[in-house]
């Protein structure tokens, strides 16, 4: 038996949260700042005025051959024939039987080029799945993770702060595309993407820059912020979390995301037959917005009733800053799906009255 512990990576920016004050976690295998101050109040800081995560934790790949874009139409299940250079596309990778493998963020850098942004806890995963795939596809994957890293910079005010410190026109990028410029004369790959539901930007960029990069973001004005106020602020805008809304048990389909299911006409891709199938016909299970009648607050794995009958599970939930008050999803049977039914939620072996509202609960972009 191995009882060797494993060790506990750091960001390039660890020493920097210990001097914010953070409270640091152990996350996707890596210690990273759940807050610094209040959750709540870096999480209003992100809807008034800017906050900057770090989110080093996450992969970056580098895909590169003649054959990039014939391998994603492949293994993707967003259709690629949408993307041009400098522009990003959101989608998932599938088993065959439709549930998820990952979804990502990948970026368009030249037909042959292609950078890619995938969940931290699933990075070792997805690279050895892209590479159990790549058969006779002419295509190289770099694993940049560690040699990299990441903020996201999001807020309303978020162009305002960024711009006097950027060599490009920011007004020029617009949601999904990105632009290789400066910070400082820091070179950086800087994104309009994000995962709060506000306008921003997601930068990456070489370790050796991040302190400085860090130091120059926050001296305009941005709030760090912390893992916490990140779940806060995608539940709101209900932007699904990997082993929540989605999973290897939950497809796109189950999960809302059937927009991302293409017919992308003669290419097979993985999972294609059952997400058509399940986008056209429709799925047993779906995904729904809560909202508790009664006092209490909503967490993940929560079991959801309907006079007396299980219907469900909560897939994420918590209270929520904007709105002041708990909100949640999760996935019921589709027959419970209409807005407004009034159902039960157990908490603490009690049955609390909910109901299920429309989604999603706040975005601004």
């Amino acid at each position: 038996m191995n009882n060797k512990s494993i060790e506990i990576k750091k960001t390039a920016l660890y020493e920097i949260h210990l001097k914010h004050g953070a409270r640091m976690v152990s996350f996707a295998g890596y210690y990273m700042p759940v807050q610094y101050d209040s959750i709540i109040k870096e999480h209003e800081a992100v809807r008034s005025n800017v906050g900057i995560f770090d989110i080093s934790h996450m992969g970056e790949f580098l895909l590169e051959g003649k054959d990039v874009i014939k391998f994603l139409q492949f293994i993707m299940i967003n259709d690629l024939n949408l993307l041009e250079p400098s522009k990003g596309q959101y989608s998932c990778m599938c088993y065959e039987n439709g549930t998820v493998v990952d979804d990502l963020v990948y970026y368009e850098e030249n037909p042959e080029c292609f950078r890619m942004i995938v969940n931290a806890i699933n990075i070792e995963k997805d690279y050895q799945w892209l590479n159990d795939h790549l058969g006779e596809f002419d295509v190289k994957i770099t694993n940049l993770s560690t040699k990299r890293s990441r903020v996201a910079f999001q807020g309303p005010k978020s162009d305002d702060y960024l711009q006097p410190l950027v060599d490009v026109d920011l007004s020029q990028i617009n949601r999904f595309y990105f632009a290789h410029c400066t910070i400082n004369d820091n070179p950086v790959f800087l994104a309009r993407t994000g995962y709060t539901g506000e306008r921003g930007f997601e930068i990456s960029f070489e370790n050796k820059f991040a302190e400085k990069v860090w130091k120059d973001l926050t001296v305009t004005g941005a709030n760090p912020a912390g893992l916490g106020a990140r779940d806060s602020l995608r539940l709101e805008a209900c932007y699904s979390l990997y082993g929540h809304e989605i999973s290897d048990a939950i497809t796109p389909v189950e999960a809302g995301l059937s927009w991302l299911v293409k017919p992308k006409e003669g290419i097979d891709y993985i999972g294609k037959e059952i997400l058509i199938e399940q986008k056209t016909q429709g799925t047993e299970n779906v995904l729904v917005g809560l909202n508790l009648i009664d006092k209490g607050i909503i967490r993940e794995k929560y079991k959801i009733f309907k006079d007396g009958d299980e219907i469900g599970f909560v897939t994420s939930g918590g209270y929520s800053p904007t709105l002041k008050k708990t909100i949640g999803l999760g996935i019921v049977k589709k027959q419970y799906k209409e807005i407004g039914t009034e159902l039960e939620i157990k908490i603490r072996n009690k049955l609390l009255r909910g109901k299920i509202v429309s989604t999603p609960f706040y975005r601004n972009v």
